[in-house]
């Protein structure tokens, strides 16, 4: 039996079985990979099928969370999507999701004098801010963005620029909102396809 190799970070396992050779050869395959079923895979196929075959069952269940759980897939999606212009179909989604929860995190949101509606625009737009940073780190190897690129960002992206100078005391705390919500939301998202890959790997030791 061949040995499944895959990319066992599952951010990473996302983003390989997106792959668009990997999606082409698939066709009815997913619903018998769904319910439980024997196949028989060919890695033969176009751009990115040398992997494919061993990609399909998280494939699999990234359309399953697709189906069944909207929100999380979309976090997902942004988070690890290879491709940017699909990455970004999702934004105003997870944007959305993430936006609901950090609303419900500040307690003085309602108050007008605290957050009038310039500066709840403004944290809208730093939510966005935030998941392309994420999306941008899948290794989680660079360095956070400092307060002046979040700045910069704002201003490139949204026409929204916010004044950095005072990061710690106008912003620091809402963007560690944001931040929080943001790690909680991706490791809903993950942890189906880390249990994918962690049933993958016991299979494969246990066929060997």
């Amino acid at each position: 039996m061949k040995r499944i190799e895959i990319n066992t970070d599952p951010k990473l396992a996302w983003a390989e079985a997106l792959d668009t050779g990997v999606r082409s050869q698939l066709g009815p395959i997913l619903e018998e990979l769904e319910n439980g079923g024997g196949v028989q895979y060919s890695s033969k196929g176009g751009v990115g099928a040398g992997h494919g075959a061993e990609y399909w069952p998280i494939l699999s269940r990234i359309q399953r969370m697709e189906r069944e759980q909207p929100h999380l897939s979309a976090i997902g999606h942004v988070l690890c999507h290879p491709d940017t212009e699909a990455r970004n179909s999702y934004l105003d989604a997870a944007a959305d999701t993430v936006e609901a929860k950090v609303i419900a995190l500040i307690p003085s949101w309602t108050d007008g004098k605290v957050w009038r509606q310039a500066k709840k625009d403004k944290v809208s737009h730093l939510i966005r801010v935030a998941l392309m940073e994420r999306s941008e780190n899948l290794s989680n190897e660079l360095p956070d963005w400092s307060p002046e690129k979040i700045g910069a960002k704002m201003a490139e992206w949204y026409g929204a620029p916010i004044t950095t100078r005072d990061w710690a005391r106008d912003w620091l705390p809402t963007w560690c909102v944001i931040q929080a919500v943001i790690n909680n939301l991706e490791a809903d998202a993950i942890e189906p396809i880390s249990d994918v890959i962690g049933d993958m790997i016991h299979k494969a030791k246990r066929a060997a």
